[in-house]
């Protein structure tokens, strides 16, 4: 296991990386795609993208690294420092506030190394077809027969189906309601967990020492959902250092694990819906930035939004699946 650390594993010879990889994958059953380096913000990682079942996973080593983030950012943009004074005619103290209240403090941890899913998953909704629709609510296959004539793509009926155009066929989705318990307790029963505080940090920031993983301020040439739109892929959802697509959209709150439900990644588009723009738009996709679990919190009155129960939300909420590799 010493050699799966990324102090070691870096400055291994490349055969000897994919020969750990290949046993990994017979370990852990799981088939080797193709063997792949990963490189974004100075940072990358030769790995291995494996497969299980649907899913792709990939190695990420382990690490001993600071996370955390205190204080303030250096040399904002004046577009960020202008959105910020749109709540404050002192930017940089509420900034100051805003990371003290909503950021995880710094600390020195070893992140084990894993296996790790590399898109989110949905919660609740699970594909169907039209048998079952019938069977789970008659009165759906209305809907059913409008949609396919209708001129848009999908059509979502509130927590309980969701219909998707796709070519010449339509997928059906109908919606479980299911507990944060009740999701780890499924991936307990399959040998996954989610990942913890600590681990979603190194697998999103690798360890940055800034706001967001490529440094302190957004990069206004980025191409950001609900902001930009230039082409079919948006930059933060490309894959990162590690191979994973994370913290791309403020909208999908990532679930962790910790004692309380949690969320990473995002705040359910809380800044964006408020027009707050780029900079606190995208601030909740920064590795530090944790969901509060009581609820979104407005930033301009402190006024919570929205409770949280344990019941999760499949519109806003995901998960990803990691292996802790044992020695």
């Amino acid at each position: 296991m010493k050699n799966l650390y990324n102090n070691i594993y870096t400055v291994l010879p490349e055969e000897k990386k994919k020969e750990i990889l290949e046993n990994l994958a017979k370990k852990y059953n799981m088939e080797v795609l193709r063997f792949e380096t990963f490189t974004k913000y100075s940072k990358s990682t030769f790995t291995a993208i494996f497969k299980y079942k649907e899913s792709e996973f990939v190695f990420v080593p382990g690490d001993k690294v600071v996370l955390g983030y205190e204080g303030l950012p250096k040399n904002l943009s004046n577009e960020s420092l202008e959105q910020l004074k749109y709540f404050s005619e002192n930017p940089n103290e509420f900034l100051e506030e805003y990371i003290k209240d909503n950021f995880s403090k710094l600390r020195k941890v070893t992140i084990n190394p894993m296996l790790v899913e590399r898109d989110l998953q949905t919660v609740a909704w699970r594909k169907s077809n039209l048998d079952e629709l019938k069977e789970f609510n008659i009165k759906l296959l209305d809907e059913y027969n409008k949609f396919k004539s209708d001129k848009y793509n999908r059509l979502t009926l509130d927590e309980t189906a969701r219909f998707t155009k796709i070519e010449n066929n339509i997928e059906i989705e109908l919606y479980d309601n299911i507990t944060y318990e009740e999701l780890c307790h499924n991936l307990k029963d399959e040998d996954f967990s989610l990942p913890n505080l600590d681990e979603w940090e190194y697998l999103c920031g690798g360890g940055c020492r800034t706001l967001f993983p490529w440094g302190d301020d957004i990069d206004y040439n980025m191409n950001l959902f609900y902001y930009t739109k230039k082409g079919n892929k948006y930059d933060l959802e490309e894959p990162n250092f590690f191979g994973l697509s994370i913290a791309y959209d403020p909208y999908k709150m990532e679930i962790i694990e910790a004692d309380e439900l949690t969320f990473k990644g995002g705040d359910g588009g809380c800044n964006v819906c408020g027009g707050f723009g780029e900079f606190l738009g995208y601030l909740s996709c920064s590795p530090y930035y944790t969901q509060k679990p009581i609820g979104a919190i407005n930033i301009v009155d402190d006024s919570i939004v929205n409770e949280y129960d344990n019941e999760l939300d499949g519109d806003f909420n995901f998960y990803r699946r990691i292996i802790r590799i044992e020695e």
